[in-house]
């Protein structure tokens, strides 16, 4: 299978997951958990959602794709060299991990540690899922996967890894998202003279993101199910 083939498959179903991600994002319930910026911003977001919604959480999130995508650059890498040492890859793998990029700075020692070797773990177990699927001959990505994988490996193979929340819900505290807002930015007009937000919105990226996926998922573990029944 091709290379671009794989990444195509992955690829359609994080976009939907995105998508989904911020159909289900409640920019209120960031808002009002703002550190810093003052009522009176928030008030006038709050008020005014849409914009913030389209001009910072969908760029934010779609930036957070890009990143995904730039990751699964190296763990491809792996996958389709035969016999490689996953410890090769391991430092772009990481340089590239939206979850390390967010680990809190107080998060050291041991701690720190055992995160990341969970992270590299989950990266080096996706690549060894994907080699089957480089290797074989269909050049499409769910006949790749009837080629390479019995139906039941199939299904644990998308429970497992088209799931993307495992880290930040196992590691709760250890990440954060978050995001300067300018209301001026946002809003124009008069709203350039309030001061800049800061939120933090990991709880509501772990709550969308959890939605998210219970709607992606059924749809590729339909799809994937077609394909066998084929």
């Amino acid at each position: 299978m091709t290379r671009d083939a794989v990444e195509d498959g992955f690829e359609q179903y994080l976009s939907d997951l995105v998508d989904e991600t911020y159909a289900a994002f409640d920019v209120a319930a960031v808002l009002r958990g703002s550190r810093s910026g003052g009522s009176r911003a928030v008030s006038k977001l709050l008020k005014n959602s849409r914009p913030l919604e389209r001009h910072v959480v969908r760029p934010k999130l779609r930036e957070y794709e890009r990143t995904i995508l730039r990751q699964f650059d190296p763990v491809l890498d792996y996958a389709g060299d035969t016999g490689a040492a996953f410890e090769t890859y391991a430092d772009d793998v990481l340089a590239r991990d939206l979850y390390w990029d967010s680990l809190r700075r107080d998060v050291r020692g041991q701690r720190r540690e055992e995160i990341r070797e969970r992270l590299l773990s989950r990266q080096r177990e996706f690549g060894d899922a994907l080699a089957p699927l480089v290797a074989a001959d269909s050049d499409a990505f769910w006949p790749a996967v009837v080629e390479a994988y019995d139906r039941e490996d199939a299904v644990a193979l998308v429970e497992e890894h088209f799931v993307f929340s495992t880290p930040l819900a196992e590691y709760r505290d250890a990440f954060a998202f978050e995001l300067a807002i300018d209301p001026g930015d946002v809003l124009g007009g008069l709203a350039r003279a309030l001061p800049t937000l800061d939120v933090e919105f990991t709880d509501e990226a772990l709550r969308s993101m959890q939605r998210a996926e219970q709607r992606v998922l059924p749809q590729a573990k339909s799809d994937l199910q077609a394909a066998y029944d084929t």
